[in-house]
């Protein structure tokens, strides 16, 4: 083993330099902004999160992609920067003395994540992760304290699973699979390199100090000894390339270039490391500032008293600026498969992906760029404009977005699409002056973009069924794909496609076109009629829902408070705003966020970040706010951005923010070892003595070790439906499913097992099976992920009610006659003997907040549970309550419901911010603002407002607002 001690931690340390920890390596002071300049970027990170309020590991980018962590001190996944992905699973884990360290707390940066732990025994471990700027890169520093009066073995695994998914490879709101095998292949005493049997995709690792390492099943393993009261410093890179034939690696030397990149780069580390952050700095200054080289616009300073709308504003430009991807433009088409050719796609120098890294790597939907189309014409309007050109060679009927690669639609049909178009297109004109845009003529249709305007704000008339006269959007996939009742006639899209008319009536008018704007006006005011008696007094601020029958369905969802009260502001009454207000003040907002569906709603509760009643898409809060304003209720207005702002602690704005009520650890979480992560055969029990079952068979967890980040991964004991067991574990990579139709009842102690043998997956109930179904294939490891008893990893949501004592997990699959023996037992030794027993938790404490896990001897924190009787005979057991307790808090969602860290629709808020805070609401080249005269109840000025080549400032003081021209 690479001893680490004294001397040469001291030689190493010589040579890395203390520059290398002038960085913010593990924090760093808040940096002041200088006058008209936006803050630095270490102003704007996260808090330190405790690990029980994570349940979304964090992730950066680098402009080329992005990858996020793990609950491991050091571990990844998601690394995506195509076209190089990996399959979704955890790797880069840290161990001490064998024995993997969880991280116990987290924070964000935009170019590091930043992890603490300490192990039972003192050794405390710190780690930066960083990826390489516009690199296939990257950068893992970690720093070891070791305490103790003895030597610890410090060791990482290099087992990522990276292939190229390079064209015809399908990428999506997903990305391509990644299966095969991989081969590992030690290179010299401090590198290694993985290869994928069937793409040219390989991985190099580095490390420094030389570490002691092997080669085993598709990964490596580098192994430190760090000697007893002593500390060391581990740097490692790894690259992410191509063999120099374009063909799977035949030969090593196929893959010198990515092994002699990454060795580079291992020797200037320092450097690497950080030009990793300044690169990023460079970058967001350049957002703020006119001429940079790089954007085609700048974004506006702000410059506030209240550090909280000014976090506010700058944490929602930097979540834009986390989807921005430099890699996917026309000089990127070799590596990415593009064909060659005449009219051929190639690209565009750079575009705003929807999220990352776990979802929509590199699509962008039209529905989030609408939120931010003011901001973006701003930052970037050349792109923007390219953008939107391309959408007009699609139908608008097809797809629900662009994929970046491929230049295609992708998806069903949105409902969405013609409001997201048009109030696009609009706003970039508005923002930019481009008037003369609205002349071009489209070359796949031979209309000018003002005729599709025309086109997209009348598509509605396609969609009204025969003898009715709202347009119908079909069912809820089409809409809030989790409210099977928000369906058909929809006030939200309908009250658009008034607001598209109008707005196409003025700008025929300005084009002289008097009877085209008299026609779509008159289509206008007859669909407003229509639109309008969609609401009811009577529903306490919520508009219906038209089904084709002519029944009418009230859904108490945020969605037509936002749309119909932007667009039709004018249109309503004092009343009906008050009310409208009232239903959001009431019933959605909860601590500093809100629900999308309220809890009174019948659909409730509704189990989705973005849209359900457990959280919110994160444009919701911005737009909801921005109704206010558009109400006139400025007070109102600023107070809900204020509380909105609360939620920046966490990081980045993503694709949703969820509520939970009591810890994100609830249960007894056991950290994950090797020895959990048997692929063979497993054997899962416990007793169980439950008090209440939910409404589906999958909803309760009494013991889980399952993840459905990537491939859907591990296993899960659990029940429902009226007392069904199941048992679901990841083979190959995809979840196998099996339930019992036997019922355990909600009174008395029951043994429960599910058992898989290699060849059929069984369930038995008190000792006998009830349940099993042919299966083969290896069990899918979820590497860093822990065993939780009373809940699930993958959805911390699944909570246990009731009593839960003797869990065990065995790496073999017991027979019949050995379960049995078990739930016949009279004693708890039965079976506990058994050499695969790899996890037991006998709950025999009866006090305090810990307990043992015997094979081991690891101390457990139980959280959400309480002591109370075993079976006669058998000691004491937890009692967990499925009842949540404690006060609501807001996380990053899980991306078990298919949520992104890093999203798009975060920048509404800046946009909100510019357009109602500060009124600017520019009139095809005129800079005006929105209601003057109104203060908004802050001080402030916004400085660098370009509008065709002109910088302003708009101040808000006591009086309202005012614009200076500028120059």
């Amino acid at each position: 083993m690479s001893q680490v001690n004294r001397r040469s931690f001291l030689t190493w340390s010589a040579m890395v330099g203390a520059a290398a920890f002038s960085t913010p390596l593990f924090g760093a002071g808040l940096a002041a902004a200088a006058p008209g300049r936006p803050p630095k970027l270490d102003s704007l990170t996260s808090d330190w999160l405790p690990r029980k309020e994570v349940e979304h590991f964090p992730a950066i980018s680098n402009f080329w992609g992005g990858v996020g962590s793990s609950g491991n001190v050091l571990g990844i996944r998601n690394f995506t920067l195509a076209p190089y992905t990996d399959n979704g699973g955890d790797s880069c884990e840290l161990s001490v003395d064998g024995v993997p360290v969880a991280a116990g707390t987290y924070r964000w940066s935009a170019y590091e994540i930043t992890r603490k732990a300490t192990t039972v025994s003192g050794v405390e471990i710190k780690t930066a992760t960083r990826l390489a700027f516009e690199r296939n890169e990257l950068l893992l520093r970690i720093a070891v304290s070791n305490p103790t009066a003895a030597p610890i073995a410090v060791s990482v695994k290099a087992n990522p699973r990276i292939a190229k998914a390079a064209l015809p490879a399908h990428w999506d709101w997903s990305r391509p699979g990644v299966g095969g095998t991989f081969t590992a292949r030690k290179v010299s005493e401090s590198s290694v390199l993985i290869s994928h049997g069937s793409s040219s995709g390989v991985t190099a690792f580095a490390f420094a100090p030389a570490p002691t390492l092997t080669t085993a099943s598709g990964g490596g393993s580098a192994q430190w000894s760090v000697a007893a009261g002593q500390s060391a410093t581990i740097e490692i890179v790894m690259e992410v390339g191509e063999t120099s034939t374009g063909k799977p690696l035949a030969d090593i030397n196929d893959g010198k270039g990515v092994v002699d990149a990454c060795n580079a780069t291992l020797g200037a580390f320092g450097a690497a490391f950080s030009t990793a952050g300044k690169s990023w700095e460079k970058r967001w200054q350049d957002a703020f500032t006119p001429g940079n080289g790089h954007y085609s616009g700048s974004l506006p300073v702000l410059s506030v008293n209240d550090p909280v709308i000014a976090r506010l504003y700058y944490m929602s430009i930097l979540s834009v600026l986390a989807c921005e991807r430099t890699n996917l433009g026309p000089k990127f088409s070799a590596v990415l498969g593009r064909p060659t050719g005449p009219g051929t796609f190639h690209g565009l120098d750079r575009v705003y992906v929807t999220g990352a890294p776990e979802w929509g790597n590199t699509t962008t939907y039209y529905w989030d760029t609408v939120y931010v189309s003011g901001l973006q014409t701003l930052l970037d309007p050349q792109i923007v404009k390219a953008e939107v050109t391309h959408w007009l060679t699609k139908d608008t009927l097809v797809g629900y977005a662009i994929e970046w690669l491929t230049g295609n639609t992708v998806g069903p049909w949105y409902s969405a699409n013609d409001f997201s178009f048009f109030m696009t297109i609009l706003t970039y004109v508005n923002y930019s002056g481009d008037v003369s845009f609205f002349g071009t003529t489209i070359a796949s249709s031979g209309k000018t973009v003002l005729e599709h305007l025309k086109s997209i704000a009348t598509n509605w008339q396609k969609l009204v069924p025969q003898g009715q006269v709202l347009a119908d959007y079909g069912e809820n996939h089409n809409l809030m794909e989790v409210l099977p009742k928000y369906v058909h006639q929809v006030p939200s899209f309908n009250a658009a496609n008034v607001w598209m008319m109008q707005e196409a009536a003025k700008l025929f008018t300005r084009a002289g076109d008097k009877a085209t704007a008299k026609e779509l006006t008159d289509r206008a005011e007859s669909l407003l009629n229509e639109v309008l008696k969609l609401y009811d007094k009577a529903n306490n601020g919520v508009w219906n829902c038209r089904y084709p029958d002519g029944t009418t369905v009230a859904v108490r969802m945020v969605m037509d408070f936002c749309v119909v009260g932007t667009l039709l502001a004018p249109s309503l009454t004092e009343e009906q705003k008050t009310a409208m207000k009232r239903f959001v003040t009431d019933e959605l907002l909860v601590g500093d966020w809100m629900r999308a569906l309220s809890l009174a709603d019948p659909m409730a509760p509704v189990i989705r970040g973005d849209h359900g009643s457990d959280g919110s898409y994160d444009a919701w809060p911005p737009l909801a706010a921005q109704t206010f304003a558009r109400f006139g209720d400025y007070p109102g207005f600023l107070s809900l951005l204020k509380r909105f702002a609360g939620v920046t602690r966490l990081g980045p704005f993503s694709q949703s923010h969820q509520l939970r009520q009591g810890s994100s650890l609830y249960g007894v979480e056991v950290t994950d070892r090797p020895a959990l992560n048997a692929d063979g055969a497993v054997t899962v029990s416990a007793w169980i003595n439950p008090s209440s079952w939910p409404s589906h068979y999958w909803e309760s967890s009494i013991v889980a070790k399952d993840s459905w980040s990537g491939q859907e991964s591990g296993w899960a004991l659990r029940g429902g439906a009226g007392g069904q067991i199941s048992f679901v574990l990841g083979l190959n990579g995809r979840f196998v499913d099996v339930k019992t139709t036997a019922t355990v009842p909600t009174s008395g102690w029951h043994h429960v097992a599910g058992v898989y043998d290699g060849e059929k997956v069984q369930i038995f109930i008190d000792g006998t099976v009830r349940a099993t179904q042919p299966a083969t294939g290896k069990i899918t490891p979820t590497t860093g992920t822990p065993v939780i008893v009373g809940n699930c990893p993958s959805d911390p949501t699944r909570r246990f009610s009731g009593g839960i004592d003797e869990v065990r997990v065995y790496t073999r699959a017991l027979s019949a006659t050995e379960i049995n023996a078990q739930f016949e037992a009279t004693t708890p030794a039965t079976g506990a003997d058994d050499s695969s027993l790899v996890l037991r938790l006998p709950f025999n404490e009866g006090k305090d907040t810990k307990t043992t896990e015997s094979i081991t001897a690891q101390a457990v924190t139980i959280e959400g549970a309480t002591w109370s009787s075993s079976r006669t005979g058998f000691g004491t057991a937890l009692t967990f309550s499925s009842e949540a307790a404690g006060p609501w808090r807001t996380i990053i969602s899980s991306p078990a419901g298919q949520q992104a860290f890093n999203a798009l629709p975060g920048g509404s808020f800046a946009e909100v911010i510019i357009s109602d805070l500060f009124g600017y609401n520019p009139d095809l080249g005129t800079a005006t603002l929105r209601s003057a005269t109104e203060p908004r109840g802050i001080t402030a000025t916004l400085t660098g407002v370009v509008l065709k080549g002109k910088s302003q400032t708009i101040t808000s003081g006591p009086e309202g607002l005012s614009l200076d021209p500028g120059h």
